[in-house]
């Protein structure tokens, strides 16, 4: 009883451990800062400090004889799985396997989404292609193409407290610049749930199907030639 009760206390410990936020730190402008902070721990994940070198000992170089080198037997390639259960399951159990997926992926991904809380989130780009106003335009509308359908998703899956986003065009000095910062945190252990749920979810639908389907169905013996004069035979 006492064993189940310490096994207990180290689950709980670690529930406890894993339930604390992770509070991730990214900015950008012209150099890149990213830092993790948890509880009392900061640590920075880059830019990191440089290592030192340690000198290296130079090494006498052998010379050594060539070694012939038997030729080896080739072996008969197998076949490819892929293309084994494409041909057994066709092209409608290729886009099935290729549903379940997406679909659980999906799910994983949303359930993802409801735990980051974004403190901060803003961004701000200026595009130019230099004196060609033609091209900063055709920039300009790309760039927001890239970036407000990206944040959209951010803002609709995730919950964001702090958000402002702009694209600005620059007509006159051609220039190019982005910053970017955000500050989001996350609970580790909602996402080890989340991934436990859907490795399982992914085996069973998605890997086992696959192998099973991989595998190569039995083709039914052709009868030989003698079996068919034999037959002939007995039939007169």
């Amino acid at each position: 009883m006492l064993a189940l009760y310490i096994i207990l206390g180290i689950i709980l410990f670690f529930v406890l451990l894993l339930s604390i936020r992770v509070i991730v730190f990214f900015d950008y402008n012209e150099e890149l800062k990213l830092d993790v902070r948890w509880l009392f721990i900061k640590i920075p994940i880059y830019p990191t400090k440089p290592k030192k070198k340690k000198p290296k000992k130079e090494k006498e170089e052998k010379e050594e004889e060539p070694v012939q080198e038997e030729p080896k037997e080739e072996k008969p390639k197998k076949e490819n799985i892929f293309v084994t259960f494409y041909k057994n399951q066709g092209f409608s159990g290729v886009m099935e396997l290729l549903g379940n997926v997406k679909r659980i992926m999906g799910g994983m991904l949303s359930s993802f989404g409801r735990h980051f809380i974004f403190r901060e989130l803003k961004c701000y780009f200026t595009v130019g292609a230099g004196d060609d106003a033609a091209a900063t335009s055709m920039l300009y509308g790309k760039t927001c193409a890239a970036v407000f359908p990206v944040m959209g998703l951010i803002t609709s899956t995730c919950r964001v407290k702090e958000y402002d986003c702009a694209v600005r065009p620059d007509f006159i000095k051609g220039e190019k610049s982005a910053v970017l910062r955000a500050v989001f945190s996350v609970r580790p252990i909602f996402y080890i749930n989340a991934l436990l749920v859907s490795g399982v979810k992914l085996f069973f639908k998605v890997v086992l199907k696959f192998l099973k389907g991989a595998k190569k169905p039995k083709q039914p013996k052709q009868p030989t030639n003698q079996s068919v004069k034999i037959s002939k035979e007995e039939q007169k």
